[in-house]
């Protein structure tokens, strides 16, 4: 019976007919009529023509000498591609010299993802003799998505690396969310292309300074690193919660005039990506001597350390050790003297380690998130080298001492401290009733 009824079902499923599975919505009913020529004329734009129908580009141009904030255009030009390794160890480096570079952002029908998100508008930049060229592909209508994502890929063809901001969770899957949604066959970049993702970078090098951040997406906007790496702040720019009302009403009325401060807006994002990524790709090539402040210097310093640069990241620890943040400081002795303690410069790590407890002596400057763990881990590593290194097992003893009696340790460590204590009274018992000569 399970046979029969088997058989059955596969009969029906080879005799109904295989329908397509895209979705395009009534124009008629949900749509305004669009005049494309219309469209952009107001917008600045060239409509393009593609096997499934029309889609509209806008193309604006940033000249060399241009200023976004502090920085000039120009010199935002990833010329050396190679210290994206500095920033991202595990990016494959693209094969071609020169290679070409795209800038990607996108504004979407809304942030949750899935096959209802649609990227109406998708901006794309690169560089182009030294200036930044943007060119931007809107969806004129739910209808025109083929074409839009048909003129994608023909763009893409020959790109070498991609570079985004969050892309890696959002931008590029949503896209390929949608070529596969209308079985169109995607760009190499989903597969084949590196992906540079500079959100991860930024909140290596710069999420301790944005206000409120713990590291997370909400705390290193781009919007915040205009601000505070490039000097630059947007006037008149339109809230991220909008963007989607204002393409369903271009939709609904055939009124482009409520989309252009959201082309301006992806403009600005793309602008911003490229002058982020290029200050932190002079922050990897020139190490300390580009950074601003102690803070920054320790950020890179953990950066260029985690790439395996470590003469470079240790220059930037010792650049960090005169910030004038306690903060900054003991993080940046502490990396130091596990720098030096690696190398067996065993010297080198006791001053460190003699530095945090000096930094942290005072009770205002212990009430620091951190500085008494700091201070209990200097001491105790004080401890072990007057013992092993120096031989000075009356110093060592006293500084076990006082860590196993100064600030509580953690449980784990009072055995430990104490087991060193009896060792080292077994050791300088030992010493005072050895013979003087043998």
């Amino acid at each position: 019976m399970a046979v029969d009824l088997s058989s059955r079902l596969r009969a029906i499923v080879r005799a109904t007919p295989r329908r397509e599975l895209t979705y395009e919505p009534d124009t008629g009913r949900f749509e305004a009529s669009i005049d494309l020529d219309r469209v952009a004329a107001i917008l600045g734009g060239q409509p393009v023509t593609t096997s499934f129908g029309h889609c509209l580009t806008i193309d604006r141009r940033y000249e060399s000498d241009r200023w976004h904030g502090d920085v000039q255009i120009g010199d935002c030009d990833l010329d050396d591609c190679g210290a994206l390794r500095l920033l991202d160890p595990s990016l494959p480096l693209p094969d071609a010299n020169g290679p070409r570079t795209v800038f990607i952002d996108l504004e979407t029908t809304g942030l949750s993802g899935g096959a209802g998100t649609v990227a109406f508008l998708v901006g794309c930049g690169f560089f182009d003799l030294g200036a930044f060229q943007v060119r931007q592909f809107l969806l004129t209508s739910y209808a025109s998505e083929r074409a839009l994502l048909s003129a994608l890929t023909e763009f893409f063809g020959g790109t070498d690396l991609i570079v985004t901001y969050n892309g890696k969770t959002f931008d590029v899957p949503v896209m390929e969310t949608r070529w596969l949604f209308h079985r169109l066959p995607m760009p190499d970049f989903s597969q084949d292309v590196p992906h540079f993702d500079m959100l991860h970078p930024a909140r290596r090098l710069w999420s301790s300074r944005m206000p409120g951040d713990s590291g997370t997406v909400a705390g290193c906007r781009l919007t915040a690193l205009e601000r505070d790496v490039l000097g630059f702040r947007r006037i008149g720019d339109v809230s991220g919660v909008e963007i989607p009302g204002r393409f369903f009403q271009f939709l609904r009325t055939g009124d482009p005039r409520p989309l252009e401060p959201v082309l301006e807006h992806n403009r600005l994002d793309l602008v911003s990506l490229a002058a982020v990524t290029g200050h932190a790709l002079r922050l990897a090539r020139s190490g300390d001597a580009a950074c601003r402040d102690g803070a920054e210097a320790l950020a890179l310093g953990r950066v260029l350390e985690r790439a395996q640069v470590f003469d470079r990241a240790e220059a930037c620890y010792r650049r960090a050790t005169e910030a004038s943040s306690a903060e900054v400081k003991g993080e940046a002795w502490y990396r130091l003297g596990l720098r030096c303690r690696r190398d067996r410069r065993f010297a080198e790590a006791a001053v460190a380690w003699r530095a945090i407890v000096g930094l942290t002596e005072s009770a205002a400057r212990g009430r620091h998130p951190g500085m008494p763990e700091l201070r209990q881990f200097a001491v105790e590593a004080l401890a072990i080298h007057h013992e092993h290194r120096d031989r000075d097992l009356d110093v060592a003893r006293e500084l076990a001492l006082f860590a196993l009696n100064g600030d509580p340790p953690a449980p784990a460590r009072v055995e430990s401290l104490r087991h060193r204590l009896a060792r080292l009274d077994r050791k300088i018992a030992r010493r005072r009733t050895a013979p003087l000569f043998s």
